[in-house]
């Protein structure tokens, strides 16, 4: 069983509570912190990732050449 739920006051308060039992043992596993570094420094693996021949007005045009919609 997975849970959600919040830190208020150095408690943890699921946002079910119902669904826990009292004197029941749980583990609370925290989310590793977002990597450190510039925007440029994280995303760096995907430069290049797309192919030579990919139209210059992609970002403007990505309905027309995702969907088929006339270019705007």
């Amino acid at each position: 069983m997975e849970l959600d739920g919040v830190v208020q006051n150095g408690v943890v308060v699921p946002d079910d509570p119902s669904a826990l039992t009292e004197g029941i043992r749980v583990r609370i596993r925290v989310p590793e912190p977002p990597a450190a570094g510039s925007f440029g420094e994280r995303f760096a693996r995907f430069r290049g990732v797309l192919p030579a021949d990919t139209p210059a007005d992609l970002a403007d045009q990505h309905d027309h050449y995702r969907l088929g919609t006339p270019k705007q």
